[in-house]
């Protein structure tokens, strides 16, 4: 074989791309069915603390004097917690959400930025709703869930998603221990009940599956696009011609021309 015959055959991929090994973004079965898992638990722990806390009768006396307990364990100390829940506010939230979604932003993880700013939203839209719907017997205005769970909460998975592996346990841990000190602080004060940190709870779950199942929904619609793709970009075949096959060759070469002698 001549290096002119190499030289004028077709390149042909060796192994061609199938359909089916396509690069595409993984993982979104497993979102989607966390994601349904959490939305559904979120959504029947709201329901049962309101249902078991507030409308029943024994349970809302159950739930008032674990209030009054814990007012009376840290009652010298009120005056304190009505000082760290006061910084709390929408300026310092907005600022940490800011600094958080920076952050994540400067590391090239713009879906870790709108997950977090989108979770601390919908969950302060959601609580407020609830406390505007929900009814409480005896008091004139409802206070499941807790907004001030809810929001440190949903700051502490923000945050957590936006920063490096290295620093996600650490922070996860700190942050574990502030809403733990949040959700007794806020009946410490006399502001909520277990019924309304149980609540913030399952707001916090309800909208993270939420979100978590619409990015795994995104990711197989992605996946799906990808595939198609790829399928379009994979170059046809080409088969080799009668003159490029190598018995042609060898025929033609032994095959005496017309200026051979007899």
């Amino acid at each position: 074989m001549t290096s002119a015959g190499i030289a004028e055959r077709p390149t042909v991929p060796m192994r061609p791309l199938s359909p089916g090994r396509a690069p595409r973004p993984g993982g979104w079965a497993a979102r989607v069915v966390v994601g349904l898992l959490l939305g559904v638990a979120g959504t029947v722990v709201v329901a049962a603390s309101w249902l078991l806390l507030v409308a029943d009768r024994h349970g809302r006396r159950v739930d008032h004097a674990i209030m009054l307990a814990v007012q009376d364990r840290f009652s010298s100390v009120q005056d304190g917690i009505l000082g760290l829940l006061h910084l709390v506010n929408v300026a310092s939230v907005g600022l940490v959400l800011v600094v958080v979604a920076g952050i994540a932003l400067a590391r090239r993880r713009p879906g870790a930025a709108v997950a977090g700013v989108a979770l601390v939203l919908l969950t302060q839209v959601l609580t407020q709703g609830l406390k505007a719907v929900l009814p409480r017997e005896g008091s004139a205005e409802n206070s499941l869930p807790s907004g001030h769970v809810t929001v440190i909460t949903a700051l502490v998975i923000a945050a957590v998603l936006a920063l490096p592996a290295a620093l996600r346990v650490v922070v996860g841990l700190v942050g574990a221990v502030g809403v733990a000190g949040a959700s007794v602080a806020v009946m410490a004060v006399g502001w909520h009940r277990p019924s309304d940190v149980i609540a913030a709870f399952g707001v916090i779950a309800a909208v993270g599956g939420a979100l978590l199942l619409l990015d795994g929904v995104r990711r197989a619609v992605a996946g799906q696009s990808g595939a198609l793709a790829s399928t379009r970009r994979i170059p046809p075949i080409e088969r080799s011609t009668t003159a490029d096959h190598p018995r042609s060759r060898i025929s033609s070469a032994s095959s005496p021309g017309p200026n051979s002698r007899a």
